[in-house]
């Protein structure tokens, strides 16, 4: 099934219920699960013989969201992804914690025992190295591995998973997908990048031109710029299809861009489907027609490279 607009519920931090099975945690927002953090996973798992004993706490929304929103980066990863794709490591656990305002103001020792209390048993924590916590991120992992010490526990920090010498980040990885390069960003994240949206109703114009569209709302994630794509939609059937991120300016004046995708070989009515738009491939950028007719050939191109574009095996 294609997880897009469902909701995660996020718990209070100090009001979780505790977890006495989980015994090796690792915690951080784990935007995009991308390899990088891929490692923390199997270097946590490396702790356990028994992966059901290791557990993740990530939070929910992004902490500088309710830090400085105006610096919150954009999404690489829904809730609902983010989730499923750390649950798919074979974890016991993953618990998604709501980052609020007195979570923020915790000092690190705060944190600390906060997590005890959730994890009774705990015996290992195992972070990146660039992993901070309490109020105004006072807690570095310097100060984890002391703090963490005094109660008996390992911690195990994560160097930086390096590529063509540079680290593996979600930074890295939003800055490929605004510059189109998404066979980097795949490299990095270890998989497709995937935007996931629900259909929603459109006016028809796709219809009269003979390719009929579908339009996406309640997209959270990070959009590569404006522009034409070949790309497969899953619902959760895969389709090769061709989307169009802009305003449409042949049909009218402009507008808020909007995403819309035109499955080749499909038929049938998607409105309230969510679905997934994944391997992007740039074909041109948008541009105004001088008619409808030109228009439509131009889309009858642009399907046509999209059908080469993956026979070649992409």
């Amino acid at each position: 099934m294609v997880e897009t607009t469902k909701q995660i519920p996020a718990v209070s931090f100090f009001e979780a219920h505790p977890h006495p099975e989980i015994r090796h945690i690792s915690i951080g927002f784990f935007d995009g699960v991308h390899r990088g953090h891929q490692e923390v996973l199997r270097q946590l798992l490396a702790c356990a013989s028994d992966p059901r004993t290791c557990g993740v706490l990530t939070f929910e929304p992004h902490p500088l969201a309710v830090i400085r929103p105006e610096e919150a980066p954009p999404r690489l990863t829904t809730p609902a992804q983010k989730v499923r794709l750390l649950a798919a490591a074979g974890l016991g656990l993953v618990l998604v914690i709501l980052f609020d305002r007195r979570l923020r103001e915790s000092s690190p020792d705060a944190f600390l025992h906060g997590i005890l209390r959730i994890f009774p048993n705990l015996q290992t924590i195992v972070v990146g190295k660039d992993f901070r916590f309490g109020h105004g991120a006072e807690g570095d992992v310097e100060r984890l591995q002391e703090l963490g010490s005094r109660r008996g526990l390992a911690t195990r920090i994560v160097s930086p998973l390096l590529d063509d010498g540079s680290r593996v980040a979600s930074s890295r990885i939003r800055e490929a997908i605004r510059q189109r390069r998404f066979e980097e960003a795949e490299r990095w994240l270890g998989r497709s990048y995937a935007v996931l949206g629900k259909v929603a109703p459109g006016a028809g114009i796709g219809h009269l031109l003979g390719t009929p569209t579908a339009n996406l709302e309640g997209i959270t994630q990070l959009l590569p710029p404006e522009g034409v794509y070949a790309c497969r939609v899953r619902i959760p059937e895969e389709f090769i299809a061709v989307a169009n991120y802009g305003r449409r300016p042949t049909l009218g004046p402009g507008s808020d861009p909007l995403l819309e995708v035109h499955l080749l070989d499909f038929a049938g009515d998607l409105s309230g489907t969510e679905v997934e738009v994944n391997h992007w491939h740039f074909l041109r950028a948008e541009k105004r027609f001088a008619s409808l007719e030109a228009l439509r050939v131009q889309i009858a191109d642009d399907i046509a490279e999209a059908r080469r574009h993956f026979a070649k095996g992409r």
